[in-house]
């Protein structure tokens, strides 16, 4: 019986670190001594996220160094890995094929994303564009296109993440051309269920094609925006044969799939049924069949028991969105977090997520991991309550118990006299004294403000990098003071709504987050009104009364951004049960959102989590300037 074991490798990668890049990489495939093939991520030899800088020719001559540096790894191995690659007069988003030392071809990736988060078609071209070689910067040609690798074990073709997705997959035309192996090198960015969609696509594509199909992603917190969760996949005839590790902090993990050739092979002749068109086959004809050397077999089928990764929405956003905070701070190499913690649910959420990030990093790195970086675990995160005469006791209280349950440290100062002196200050400029009934957004937008240059005096102090706190919900309305509350270097929550997040505070204060512990100060700030507490304490501001329920505003963002619903009939009949404040809700919605644009360009970045974001660099574009009538 001749098995083979295929490799897939879900990688942390950082663009433009070339060299840390390639030693992950050539680590990762030491470590794989068994197998025959080894897959790596797409663009993981760069980096995904270089953004303009993949038009500098550097990054393309660095890229080629990196890539003969990895083949001479490759005895006795089969190893693919992604880089950029220019054929004058167009840039190429390619999978390079090594084996035994050599460089033996490039697939250039067919469809590019250009939807949601990713925008591909600003630096690459398409694949068609390409000719069928390639000449090297070493002067050299290389078979270059659609290309099926043939050997006298198996066959296999590529298919560059975007091209898994595609209604018309080049996969299927390797598969009528004689492929039983498809591999997908992606850089697929982490979104809440997203990892069950791949499944049933990836399910479907093996099924139908009766072939197997080795899937291999990046992870962690690239370039600072979009998460990637690994979660490396392999398929045998439309089944799950193993799932890999998701949202890791470990620099790399691998995902072996063995395969038996006798057994794909005999299953292909069974149960492999042809497009039954000439015209299809025919869009095929430019593929090249390459002949390789036989692959190594392995000793044995499936050493190691694969990963089956469980689905938990709340899970994986304890997991992304930790990881997403500690790969910012390795990778800006920061001593921790500064947090202006206000006893509110969105700032307990920011100190209950970086704890996560310690608790994670010393369970898949090791304890003595942070102390190797230069972080202070116990100065990690530090926490200040600012408050003044608006702020109740029950916060005060809240925000220093949820620190001291936590174990970081914290501190309460009062801005009172901050903002007093500010009132003065342009009092006497105007010539009038601010009041309550004529003044009542000024004087609750100073309260925020003045805390702002507090609260980054403290992190420039500390080394720290500053949390901002803001969620998708106020995002979308504007519900935040400008250079106040929205200060910060990263926004961790503003890519998943006030009401997810109620959700999942609720979820681990009873203690069902697997990560986190059962947190008993959650109690105080969960059985509170949110409330921003600018307003004076006899007022009993809140924030549901100031704009709507938060589950209405989830329902109408969703419908105009997600949905794209047409504005005058942005709730359906009978989506919310009272209807005059169905009606209320969506008159004021529309007219904050598109006077709020302003102030989403210019957030903290923030972290792409759910099925849509707000972030306009990274999610959704929409005009400054703009006003909605019919």
């Amino acid at each position: 019986m001749s098995i083979y074991r295929c490799t897939a490798v879900s990688l942390h990668t950082t663009p433009l670190d070339f060299k840390g890049n390639r030693e992950r990489i050539l680590s990762a495939i030491e470590t794989c001594d068994s197998s025959s093939l080894i897959l790596f991520p797409e663009l993981c030899i760069s980096g995904y996220g270089c953004e303009d800088a993949f038009y500098f020719s550097w990054v393309w001559e660095h890229s080629w160094k990196s890539l003969k540096e990895i083949a001479k790894a490759t005895t006795n191995k089969t190893v693919i890995v992604g880089l950029p690659f220019f054929q004058s007069p167009y840039l190429f988003n390619v999978s390079a094929v090594l084996q035994n030392g050599k460089i033996i071809g490039l697939v250039p990736k067919q469809n590019l994303a250009q939807t949601g988060v990713h925008y591909e078609n600003r630096w690459f071209a398409k694949g068609e564009e390409s000719r069928n070689y390639a000449l090297t910067p070493d002067g050299t040609e290389l078979p270059f296109g659609t290309l099926l690798f043939e050997s006298p074990d198996f066959n296999f073709g590529i298919e560059i993440c975007e091209d898994s997705w595609v209604q018309t997959r080049p996969g299927q035309y390797l598969v009528e051309a004689g492929a039983d192996l498809i591999l997908s090198p992606g850089a697929s960015h982490f979104a809440l269920g997203k990892q069950q969609i791949r499944k049933k696509m990836f399910s479907e594509s093996s099924r139908n094609s009766s072939t197997a199909i080795l899937y291999a992603n990046l992870n962690g917190n690239e370039s600072g925006r979009l998460i990637f969760e690994g979660g490396s996949l392999g398929f045998i005839d439309g089944n799950v044969s193993v799932e890999g590790a998701k949202l890791h902090f470990t620099d790399f993990e691998c995902t072996h799939l063995d395969l038996n050739s006798s057994e794909l092979r005999s299953n292909r002749a069974r149960n492999f049924r042809s497009s039954g068109t000439k015209e299809f086959r025919a869009r095929g004809r430019g593929l090249q069949r390459i002949e390789i050397a036989s692959l190594p077999k392995t000793s044995s089928k499936q050493i190691g028991k694969p990963i089956q990764a469980v689905e938990n929405r709340f899970e994986d956003f304890t997991r992304a969105t930790s990881l997403g905070l500690f790969d910012y701070l390795r990778k800006s190499k920061t001593k921790g977090y500064t947090l202006s913690l206000s006893g509110g649910a969105d700032s307990a959420a920011c100190a209950l997520l970086v704890k996560a990030a310690v608790l994670l990093s010393d369970k898949e790195l090791g304890s003595k991991y942070l102390d190797s970086i230069g972080i202070d675990r116990k100065n990690i995160l530090f926490t200040l309550f600012q408050g003044t005469e608006n702020n109740s006791e029950t916060t005060k209280n809240s925000a220093r118990e949820l620190s001291e349950e936590l174990g970081f440290p914290h501190a309460s100062i009062s801005v009172d006299s901050e903002v007093s002196s500010m009132l003065e200050k342009i009092s006497s400029v105007k010539g009038l004294i601010p009041n309550w009934k004529d003044h009542n957004l000024a004087l609750q937008n100073i309260q925020a403000r003045v805390r702002s240059p507090l609260v980054w005096l403290l992190a420039n102090l500390n080394g720290h990098l500053l949390l901002s706190t803001g969620n998708r919900s106020e995002a979308s309305v504007g519900y935040t003071t400008m250079d106040g509350d929205s200060s910060g270097s990263v926004a961790p929550l503003t890519g998943v709504s006030k009401e997810f997040l109620l959700t999942w505070l609720q979820n681990v204060h009873e203690g069902k987050d697997p990560i986190l512990p059962e947190i008993k100060a959650l109690a105080g700030i969960l059985n509170s009104k949110p409330s921003a507490e600018l307003k004076p304490l006899s007022e009993k501001q809140e924030d549901e009364k100031d704009l709507m329920p938060y589950p209405l505003l989830q329902k109408l963002e969703r419908n105009f951004v997600f949905l794209g619903k047409d504005p005058e009939n942005l709730l359906e009949s009978g989506e919310w049960k009272d209807e005059s404040q169905a009606n209320d809700g969506k008159n004021k919605f529309l007219k904050l959102f598109s006077a709020s644009q302003w102030k989403r360009e210019r957030l903290p970045p923030s972290f792409h989590l759910d099925e849509y974001g707000l972030d306009p660099k990274s999610s959704f574009r929409f005009p400054i300037l703009s006003e909605i009538r019919f």
